[in-house]
């Protein structure tokens, strides 16, 4: 580029997307401002609550009314930027929105969003692998609007495309049907029978909120038992694999009278944007003189290991594309405290993009995620967790702090993790109205009415 800056695009406006800019914009002397791109109208991603779908589904926010988060907030905040410290540990969902707008406006990040604009494309441009740029195509206004960058950063989040196994005969059943996705509030469901498929954090919530008004909920699932008494309408069951008009089935051979299934079985992967496309007649990057179908996701069976719940492109890191190093992707790890994580992602992928953290050759990062992935396999796990990091997430945010070169986290934030595990196992319907207190880097309170109980 002119300026001998890089140029840098980053896809999406919610937490890691704004985290990414943030940093980028903190390192004037080495990128040009970047280049935000939005698909709506605000930032906060799944933090934004609507009430119903607009014009797509896969915009519409995860969020249900009375969602509080289920990490205090202590965690939760990005190390450079923090709550307002008169707010409880646990705050409303609303809260969080208003954090991530307080963050884009501390940090000057909203003037280079590109708001109500759509990718519908990136694809690099040939001529080589390392170091390679990218053209990023977008529909803004009804315009399509193309351009070149350095390097990508994907930050569109895993929580807009819900994942819905297969169950035989659900089409004959005659009861509601729904994911987790669209629950928006408990009073619709008065005196229902309602199973939820699957035990993650949203199925357990949405069981206990829906207790307070159907007539009765189960929590169908096959992990281990739940450590928690549940309210006398609650019950659980093994997991539903058919239907008939009024039964839902259970592995088991046990049957279930209900009238409503909401599935709460997490969410795809979903990047239709690096898909190989077709070039039609007047199309804008035809004219680019670039072959369209540039074999992206192609090669080698690991680079599309499951496209309903796998992560297709193969990544070193758990987000830095192997083979085109100079993409990446923000966020997209699962079972994490996010805000800390991206935190350490982007600053890690910058310094890359710096030449201050070499990476291997792509061939060696390519033998690396193969690697990876035949283990997982061989493990027998499902390949939807691939990029589950759960207890593992502490010391990969410290490797990417010792390898680049940047301040690490805090040790005390994985204290305040562990301890939270426990606290909610052992009470999972009063944990939320615990108050922490960081102390330092290595300490941390749990404030009472009585006195302030120390950990480190």
């Amino acid at each position: 580029m002119a300026s001998g800056r890089l140029r840098v695009a980053v896809i999406g406006a919610g937490a890691a997307g704004l985290c990414s800019a943030r940093h980028i914009i903190s390192r004037s002397m080495t990128f040009e401002p970047p280049v935000v791109y939005e698909t709506t109208g605000q930032v906060g991603g799944t933090w934004v609550y609507t009430e119903e779908p607009e014009n797509d589904a896969h915009t519409h926010s995860s969020m249900y009314r009375d969602l509080k988060t289920n990490l205090p907030k202590e965690i939760m905040e990005f190390p450079d930027f923090s709550f307002d410290p008169s707010l409880p540990s646990f705050v409303h969902h609303s809260e969080v929105l208003k954090y991530l707008e307080e963050y884009t406006d501390k940090f000057s990040i909203r003037p280079h969003i590109k708001f109500n604009t759509r990718v519908v494309s990136v694809y690099p441009v040939l001529g080589g692998q390392e170091g390679v740029s990218w053209w990023v195509v977008a529909n803004t206004q009804g315009k399509q609007v193309i351009d070149r960058f350095d390097a990508v950063m994907v930050c569109v989040g895993h929580y807009s495309h819900p994942y819905i196994p297969e169950i035989d005969g659900i089409n004959d059943f005659q009861g509601q049907v729904l994911h987790s996705h669209f629950y928006r509030y408990p009073e619709v469901f008065s005196s229902r029978s309602i199973v939820l498929l699957g035990s993650g954090p949203s199925g357990v919530d949405i069981a206990m909120e829906l207790s307070t008004h159907a007539k009765h909920v189960v929590l169908s699932h096959r992990d281990p038992p739940l450590m928690l008494t549940p309210p006398e309408n609650v019950s659980v069951a093994p997991p539903v694999v058919s239907a008939a008009p009024n039964v839902l089935i259970c592995e088991d051979g046990s049957k279930i009278q209900a009238d409503t299934l909401i599935f709460c079985t997490g969410y795809k992967y979903n990047y239709p944007f690096l898909l190989p496309r077709v070039q039609k007649k007047g199309d804008e990057v035809a004219k680019h003189g670039d072959t369209l179908d540039w074999g992206f996701l192609e090669g080698e069976d690991m680079e599309r290991p499951d496209l309903e719940q796998g992560h297709f492109p193969p990544l070193y890191k758990h987000f830095i594309h192997a083979r085109y190093p100079t993409l990446c992707f923000v966020g997209a790890c699962k079972i994490v405290v996010l805000f800390p994580l991206v935190h350490c992602q982007a600053q890690f992928f910058l310094l890359v993009l710096e030449g201050k953290c070499p990476l291997p050759p792509p061939e060696k990062m390519l033998s690396e995620s193969c690697k990876e992935l035949i283990e997982h396999r061989n493990s027998g796990l499902q390949l939807k967790y691939l990029h589950c990091l759960g207890l593992n997430q502490w010391k990969y945010n410290q490797w990417l702090a010792d390898k680049a070169g940047f301040e690490p986290l805090a040790p005390v934030l994985g204290k305040l993790y562990e301890a939270i595990r426990t606290f909610r196992n052992s009470n999972l319907f009063a944990y939320q109205k615990l108050n922490f207190k960081i102390l330092n880097r290595e300490e941390f309170v749990l404030q009472t009415d009585r006195k302030n109980e120390a950990y480190e």
